[in-house]
């Protein structure tokens, strides 16, 4: 009996022990929602970043302005300190450019900023915004002359030209186009959430990812060679685009419009509601809006995170009147380094810093700046979080 006592004891001891080493960490949300922790994060978080510390970037010294300027500042409140991470890049540089970056260069899908930015071989990288389960952009993403996902029209848009960046709201229709006539708009690599007519080109993954009834127009170098009636997800050609057709409505209409050997395009339409003046190379869907020709026009609440009026981690890009491009890290949800702001308080930091145009981006243990490759900011869960896209400084 004693044996067996003594047994038991030391195997409670040795369970005590494994749980001490070897603590549970985990996420606030599920694995469904991207927001996914690292390991001990790679490159390691930085203690005490340096604010002017910036990688090389080719310039001379004294002699020019550098393409990007990294700054971090703690403000002392009533509530506790907050700490702010801030990254201004002139877009007239020659020197540097900024550009939207997906994970594994898909629309679905999720990594680590420090791996997509050592993938980019980026002089600087910050969080991007958010996204649908499995990692499908919220919203408009436009890049390397590809449009990817289309504007949803209900949050501003960053688009990002050659010398200057702008921030819009934006409005997008999408149509097929064929010799004789127009279709009727059309879902562009979205999910099937609704009946209607869908177009899939091949960023979107190998198939149509529909798994239930739905007729198929095989698109191929802009000719319909082959109309495929389909129970599961059907291949979406590299040389061309897939339009699947979800109801007994769209199937009609699709029978109606297009048949096999006809040729049939992709056409959009990009409504803003402030003038690019030149054309985008890129643009980015953000959250709400946050700073509006200088006056802080912060919601109570956003349609991806919910309330904003909590203090929390927050990241938010701008534009200065003078044309520079404003990213903001905001490291918050522990009371020794920072508390975080509430979305209200972000917009009136971004203000303070000459800030003209403003939108949210993603926050919470997404919130993540590197510069070079270090970590600047400290991430609320004490690691990286899985996340779907960034912003990545680049050397031109």
């Amino acid at each position: 009996m004693k044996r067996w006592t003594k047994l038991a004891g030391m195997m409670v001891l040795t369970l005590v022990v494994l749980w001490f080493s070897c603590p549970f960490e985990g996420s606030e949300n599920g694995p469904e929602e991207g927001h996914l922790l690292s390991p001990p994060p790679t490159p390691g978080v930085s203690s005490s970043p340096v604010p002017t510390a910036l990688p090389e970037t080719g310039e001379t010294h004294g002699e020019h302005e550098p393409p990007f300027l990294y700054e971090k500042q703690v403000k002392e409140t009533a509530h506790g300190p907050v700490v702010m991470h801030f990254l201004e890049i002139d877009m007239r540089s020659d020197k540097a450019g900024v550009k939207p970056v997906t994970s594994h260069r898909t629309l679905f899908g999720y990594e680590y900023l420090s791996v997509m930015a050592k993938n980019s071989n980026a002089l600087a990288a910050v969080n991007g915004g958010f996204s649908h389960p499995n990692g499908l952009p919220g919203g408009m993403l436009y890049s390397n002359k590809t449009l990817k996902t289309p504007a949803t029209g209900n949050f501003p848009v960053l688009f990002l030209l050659e010398d200057k960046a702008v921030i819009a709201d934006a409005t997008q229709k999408i149509w097929l186009q064929s010799k004789e006539r127009a279709s009727d708009p059309v879902f562009f690599n979205r999910y099937s959430d609704y009946e209607g007519i869908y177009v899939f080109t091949p960023i979107y993954g190998s198939s149509d990812r529909i798994e239930k009834p739905h007729l198929c127009a095989v698109v191929r170098n802009g000719k319909v060679t082959d109309m495929v009636s389909a129970n599961e997800p059907v291949s979406i050609p590299s040389d061309g685009f897939l339009v699947s057709a979800v109801g007994a409505d769209a199937e009609r209409r699709l029978k109606g419009f297009i048949a096999v050997g006809q040729e049939v395009e992709i056409k959009t339409e990009l409504k803003t509601s402030a003038p690019l003046d030149g054309e985008y190379v890129s643009a980015y869907e953000c959250g709400s809006w946050i700073v509006k020709d200088g006056i802080n026009v912060c919601p109570d609440s956003d349609g991806w995170v919910g309330t904003l009026l909590t203090r929390a981690p927050r990241t938010a890009v701008g534009i200065k009147s003078d044309g520079t491009l404003v990213f903001v890290v905001v490291d918050g949800r522990n009371k020794d380094i920072s508390i975080g702001v509430s979305g209200p308080e972000l917009a009136g930091l971004m203000i303070e810093r000459g800030v003209m145009q403003a939108a949210m981006l993603d926050g919470g243990a997404s919130s993540e700046m590197i510069i070079g490759d270090t970590i600047v900011n400290n991430p609320s869960a004490g690691r990286e979080r899985l996340i779907s896209s960034c912003f990545v400084i680049f050397k031109k």
